[in-house]
């Protein structure tokens, strides 16, 4: 699983409340954040099967059907009631059992201004605006011909993988002008910039991935599932497979590779 950051989401800034908990972890009586306000946690409620709405009803047959009561998706209410209008009508939020919260500590602090728990949204816009103009600045001291990921430029002998149409990055470079280094410390790079490009058009398929499964076979050759792999014609390791087996000389010989039969033999 890799973990993803985006520095551009909201988050508490005050210390003790970037602890995080899931709807089955809550307490009551604990403060949590929604919509940018401090609640006081109620309780959680289980939600009878029959009444599940048909969004969970789908997940959940997508997931096997497994057993609903302890079904990490199943539909949880969260009762809560702002931590100050203890008097207020409570909130019965229909929530996954896997909702992540986030939890303050009993001495928290709020915008004296908007009365949300920093940073506001108008100190959050601001910080994100900040953030897309150096962003912008620096795409655009790229130059022709560097690589979009590093920003330096591209060498001959250097493998590379350019992208068809429009740059996304660059438009004003034209089209066919998304350029980035193949090795490893650009790859991210590259690898984000093929999943926004796939995005970028209804139904348009990833450059550099297979959803299909790659097997490696003992004496070295490899080979995909699917006989239309994009990796055919590409650079060795530059596309990335769904699923990856790999056949150990180690097994007993003769079982589960014809690779490792032939060996034997």
């Amino acid at each position: 699983m890799h973990l993803r950051y985006d520095p551009d989401e909201w988050r508490p800034t005050q210390g003790h409340a970037r602890l995080r908990a899931t709807t089955d972890r809550l307490k009551p009586n604990s403060i949590l954040v929604w919509d940018r306000q401090p609640y006081r946690l109620i309780e959680v409620r289980e939600r009878d099967e029959v009444d599940w709405p048909q969004n969970y009803r789908d997940a959940w047959v997508k997931h096997g059907m497994p057993d609903p009561t302890t079904w990490s998706y199943r539909p949880r209410v969260a009762v809560l009631r702002h931590d100050d209008q203890p008097h207020s009508k409570p909130l019965h939020l229909l929530c996954p059992n896997s909702t992540y919260w986030y939890v303050l500590p009993e001495h928290y602090w709020v915008c004296r201004r908007c009365q949300e728990v920093p940073p506001c949204r108008h100190v959050h816009n601001e910080a994100v605006m900040e953030r897309a103009s150096e962003r912008m600045e620096e795409e655009m001291a790229i130059l022709p011909g560097a690589c979009h990921g590093c920003r330096e430029p591209i060498t001959k002998r250097q493998k590379s993988f350019t992208f068809p149409g429009p740059n996304l990055i660059r438009p004003d470079l034209g089209d066919g002008s998304a350029i980035f280094h193949t090795r490893r410390s650009c790859y991210g790079s590259l690898d984000s910039y093929d999943k926004r490009w796939a995005a970028a058009e209804p139904d348009r398929e990833r450059l550099l991935y297979c959803p299909h499964t790659l097997t490696e076979h003992s004496n070295g050759s490899s080979e995909c599932s699917s006989p239309a792999c994009l990796a055919d014609g590409r650079e060795e390791g530059l596309v990335q497979h769904a699923k990856w087996v790999r056949h150990h000389p180690q097994l007993k010989a003769g079982q589960g590779c014809w690779c490792l039969a032939a060996a034997a033999a």
